[in-house]
């Protein structure tokens, strides 16, 4: 599932793209309890695990994560560091853990779901942001690439879990 709408303003006449706002959802099934599933994503140290080009990251709050909790995420891209902060903004127990970007290149919410359904936990990840500047011209690319990026993770996320067990 995957949804694509850009947001419009009128200048002199002329329309004008100001941003573009990206919706994703990703879902897995993992041979593993509701608990060991969210157990493993509430090790947020553990993201290097499973989500590509991420090379670090450090913990601002002490664990566990909770509601609150913030953490920066370090990725090396073209060369470069990129850090990104994150703040829990929701999180129940075994059911969810949601954040959002409190500095970023780009405003993000990424969301983690789960479901225990005999014997084993359906996973969904669903991902929204805005590209604004120079970064809305490759919304199509980004696209393209964000879907395949959630598709991977949940799937490294899926063999880590499974393996462990």
């Amino acid at each position: 599932y995957l949804c694509y709408s850009s947001t419009f303003s009128i200048n002199w006449g002329h329309f004008i793209i100001k941003s573009a706002h990206l919706d994703l959802q990703e879902r897995i099934a993992i041979a593993a309890d509701a608990k060991t599933v969210f157990a493993y994503l509430n090790e947020v140290e553990k993201r290097t695990a499973y989500i590509p080009m991420l090379d670090e990251i450090i913990l601002l709050d002490s664990p566990p994560i909770r509601l609150g909790s913030r953490y920066i995420e370090v990725a090396t891209i073209a060369g470069q560091d990129l850090k990104t902060t994150y703040q829990v903004i929701e999180w129940e127990e075994n059911r969810k853990i949601k954040v959002k970007t409190i500095k970023s290149i780009f405003p993000i919410v990424a969301e983690m779901v789960l479901e225990e359904e005999s014997a084993q936990t359906s996973v969904q990840l669903r991902l929204s942001f805005i590209l604004k500047g120079i970064y809305r011209l490759a919304a199509p690319i980004v696209r393209g690439i964000v879907q395949q990026q959630a598709k991977d993770i949940l799937q490294k996320l899926k063999q880590n879990i499974e393996r462990s067990l």
